[in-house]
Order: structure tokens, then sequence, then C-alpha cells
């Protein structure tokens, strides 16, 4: 057999050579898009999780407030949680709001209201004036509207106006007649004389009279109710309770406020 020339041999090897090192350079580079993909999916998902690390861990403020957590700011409806008076009615408070309860000394509603028109009167702004004024929606109503009207002319309102509503609900005293007040009165350090002669005041006639005609005006469907600058009104049935009451009032004080 003949030998194969020099030169052939070598072309030989070199073509095997450059196979070889094309086929290595082929899974290098296969390799390579692996890795490159695995460290993008792996990028990915590092963000992703960044993404919701943000999301859980970055909820608070400087200050720790829950920034996720919105704050539900009520806004009270007219025709819904207070009512608008048709006429407004002129107010006593001057520049001030005018907060006026309307009651009613028999009414254990009423009663009840009393810690919470304490509560309130001692967190009125200066903006705000607090009046109270008997409602006299019938006949029998007037012996409560004589009885405040009473105590104003005498000077003992402000002493004697929660003994009388406890000694109504708490004591069981009716209070059947002038007879029974002017002793109860006396018995609370009120002169007996002083005490008749208030029943015969004109004014307290005329206080009498004008609660009867207010008591209308505003509108009121009972007691307690709360009327706000002699434009709205609101009792526990329209805010949703006794404390919401005082919520809107609150809101209605603001309202007249700006």
């Amino acid at each position: 057999m003949k030998k194969l020339p020099l030169i052939f041999i070598l072309v030989v090897v070199a073509a095997f050579v450059s196979y070889f090192v094309s086929a290595s350079g082929e899974k290098t580079i296969s390799v390579d898009t692996n890795v490159s993909v695995q460290a993008a999916q792996t990028q990915e998902h590092s963000e992703s999780d960044h993404i919701l690390e943000n999301t859980d861990t970055d909820v608070t403020d400087e200050n720790g407030h829950d920034e996720t957590q919105e704050h539900e700011t009520q806004v009270y409806t007219a025709g819904k949680h207070y009512v608008v008076i048709d006429k407004p009615v002129e107010t006593v408070t001057g520049d001030k709001v005018e907060v006026r309860e309307l009651f009613w000394y028999y009414c254990g509603h009423c009663y009840n209201l009393e810690p919470y028109i304490h509560r309130m009167e001692a967190t009125l702004t200066d903006d705000a004036e607090f009046v109270r004024q008997p409602a006299v929606f019938s006949e029998r109503w007037e012996k409560g509207a004589v009885f405040y009207y009473v105590l104003t002319h005498l000077g003992e309102l402000n002493r004697l106006h929660e003994p009388l509503f406890n000694a109504i609900h708490r004591d069981g005293i009716e209070f059947n007649s002038q007879e029974d007040f002017v002793n109860w009165l006396d018995l609370n350090g009120v002169d007996l004389v002083k005490a008749n002669d208030a029943f015969k005041q004109y004014s307290v006639a005329v206080n009498v009279n004008k609660a009867k005609v207010n008591s209308f005006k505003y509108q009121a469907q009972g007691v307690p109710t709360m009327v706000v600058n002699g434009k709205y009104w609101v009792d526990a049935t329209h805010a949703g309770g006794i404390e919401e009451i005082f919520k809107v009032v609150d809101f209605l004080i603001e309202k007249e406020s700006k």
C-alpha cells in the first residue's frame, strides 16, 4: 500500500482538531446560556420578593402609623343622620353656635341623657354655647316647663336641675301640685314664700308660652332632641344611638363654625 502523502495527513489531523474544538465550544455556550437564564430567573424572583417585602413591610410611616388602613371619615347626611329645619329659628347665643337641648323632666330618656350633656358641656369649644329648653308638646308637658322656669327665676336652676330629675326618676316623686313642688324646694333650702311667689311671675308665664311656640318651630318629633344653631336637629333615632347624637352635634357645630 502506498504511503499517504504527509500533507494529506496534516490536513486530516487539522480538520479533526477543528471539529473537536467546534463541538466543545457549542457545549460551553450552551452551558453559559443556561446559567444566564437561571441567573435571570433568580434575579426576577429576587426582585419579585423585594416587591412583596415592600408591600408587606412598607406600610408604616416614620412614626409607625399604618398607612395601608384607610381612616374612615364619618360623613353625616341631612335627612338621614339629622334633620334640616325648614325655617331656621332665631338663636340667643349671639355669634356663638347655639346647641339647644329640648327635654322634659318626666322623660326617662332625657334623664339618662344628662351624663352625656354634662360631658358635652365640658368639651364645647369657645365657638359654641349650650342652652336648655323644656319642650311643651301638650298641656301635660306644661308642668315640667313651669318647674324649669320657676327654678330659673329663683336662681336655682344650676343647683337643682339634676336633683329634680333624680326626684322624679329615682325617687318616684310625681309633683301633682304646686304645693308638692314648693315643699320639695323647701326641703332643698329654698324659701317657701319666694318659691310660691315665683309661680306668679309674669316672666315664668311668658317663658312657658315661648317654649310652647318654639317646640313646634323646631319641628322635633320628641325628646330628647338636640338643636344646632336653630337650623338642624338630631335625636337618637336619626343619629343611631345616644353617643352618636353628640358626634353628629360636633359635626354640625363644625359645619356652622366655618
